[in-house]
């Protein structure tokens, strides 16, 4: 009898320990998609998360999967099912991080942040751009500004300097494209809905628009307003046009109409382009084979974009976020995640890996970043930078990547869809879609 208590008292034990033991087994999910894509940074983040992860945060099994491969993919989904509590901490672009928090999927970071002693490493500008109305939604791991990255090798073949205006892009594209078989001279992004070819297009339309962004804030009516014209987006407009179609043959090649950044990318690693708008994390590419490396470390060079007449040297200033989902149900362990994904070791690693600029002070104080050319290269342009205005930009993107469409394939003129896209973002603005 004694022993049948024992055993029954035993087995009671067990099923106990067995609850508390599941109750305290934490599963976070992290959607990443530098380490979800398929590319170069991907085996070696992963395998510092997998080898660090359990030691840093013991009792929390982290997922690996890590979410979509692709921005717009990751931000179309999450909005979609973000109440479900899942992924618990989420990496994204500026825009997708403006977007998440108007549809209240984000936890404000400000209490874990200001209590945090590694507050004061982190490069103000960078944190300004992640806080909406007084409050900040993400912690920065990266940033990096839009320039000119170009083959100097084949400028100074044909005795010429990297362009400092519109004008001389479009003719020293032309150029290129004309005498090197199978080398396109400039590569633009230009997938309808695609984060990179509004970017891009972005950094133009600042240069137009005096650095600023089109939209601004109207405290009386507390709305948002047009801040530019129908002839500065037509300015822009015009010359995705004149890429593809000024010039026999013209900047670029038709053939890669539609593409999206992979082959933006791609193909000027691989030679099959001299210039591209690029941010520096094309860098990483020189982990992936001969040819690329010797483009990117011997043969590339950087300058600032070209400018149109009259223009303001200015240029998308990006800055990715690390955020906690606001219905997560583990919300202390994905705050104990966020610092270890901006931890200086994560940051020095991650960004000295894909070349981008690091958005904390002891990281940029490393050798191995303020002694690095292409570092330099694009951090000098930093303070040409212009954040986004914290506006819902998911409608913008689309309105914008359709102009560009309907001007490359010649459905309608530049001055025509300047001004249909001007009175669709009027519209938006009126309609409080913003």
């Amino acid at each position: 009898m004694i022993t049948r208590l024992l055993v029954t008292r035993s087995f009671a034990l067990l099923g106990a320990l067995a609850f508390a033991t599941s109750l305290q087994a934490k599963d976070l999910d992290l959607w990443f998609v530098p380490m979800s894509q398929d590319g170069p940074a991907k085996g070696p983040l992963t395998k510092w998360v997998s080898e660090n992860i359990p030691k840093l945060l013991p009792g929390v099994t982290l997922n690996n999967n890590f979410g979509p491969p692709i921005y717009q993919d990751a931000q179309q989904k999450f909005i979609v099912q973000g109440r479900r509590g899942k992924p618990d901490v989420i990496e994204g672009v500026l825009e997708g991080m403006i977007a998440y928090q108007k549809a209240g999927l984000l936890e404000p970071l400000d209490s874990q942040f200001n209590q945090w002693a590694d507050k004061e490493q982190f490069i103000p500008s960078t944190i300004k751009a992640l806080t909406i109305n007084g409050k900040l939604y993400g912690v920065p791991y990266n940033t990096n500004v839009r320039v000119l990255v170009y083959r100097k090798d084949l400028f100074q073949k044909y005795g010429i300097e990297a362009p400092k205006s519109w004008d001389d892009l479009l003719k020293d594209a032309a150029l290129i494209s004309s005498k090197e078989n199978g080398v396109a001279g400039l590569a633009l992004t230009t997938a309808n809905g695609s984060v990179r070819t509004f970017q891009e297009f972005i950094s133009f339309f600042f240069q137009v628009n005096g650095g600023e962004n089109p939209f601004k804030y109207n405290e009386s009516s507390k709305k948002w307003e047009m801040n530019t014209t129908a002839e500065k987006l037509a300015e822009v407009l015009k010359l995705y046009q004149d890429v593809f179609f000024a010039g026999n043959p013209p900047a670029a090649n038709q053939n890669t109409r539609g593409n999206d950044y992979q082959a933006t990318d791609t193909d000027y690693v691989s030679g099959k382009s001299a210039m591209v708008p690029m941010g520096p994390w094309l860098y990483s590419y020189r982990l992936t084979g001969d040819v690329a490396k010797k483009i990117l470390e011997e043969q590339t060079g950087v300058a600032p974009l070209p400018l149109p007449s009259g223009g303001t040297q200015a240029t998308y200033l990006e800055v990715k976020p690390i955020m906690i989902n606001a219905y997560s149900k583990n919300k202390e362990d994905a705050w104990s995640l966020i610092k270890i994904l901006t931890s200086k070791e994560f940051v020095a690693m991650a960004n000295q890996l894909e070349g981008v600029n690091p958005p904390r002070k002891d990281v940029a104080a490393l050798p191995e970043f303020k002694d690095n050319w292409w570092q330099k290269a694009f951090s000098s342009q930093l303070e040409t930078g212009v954040a986004l205005a914290p506006i819902n930009w998911g409608y913008v993107v689309n309105d914008i990547t359709q102009a560009i469409q309907k001007v490359i394939y010649k459905n309608s003129s530049p001055e025509d869809a300047g001004k249909e896209l001007y009175n669709t973002l009027q519209q938006r603005a009126n309609n409080n879609q913003l």
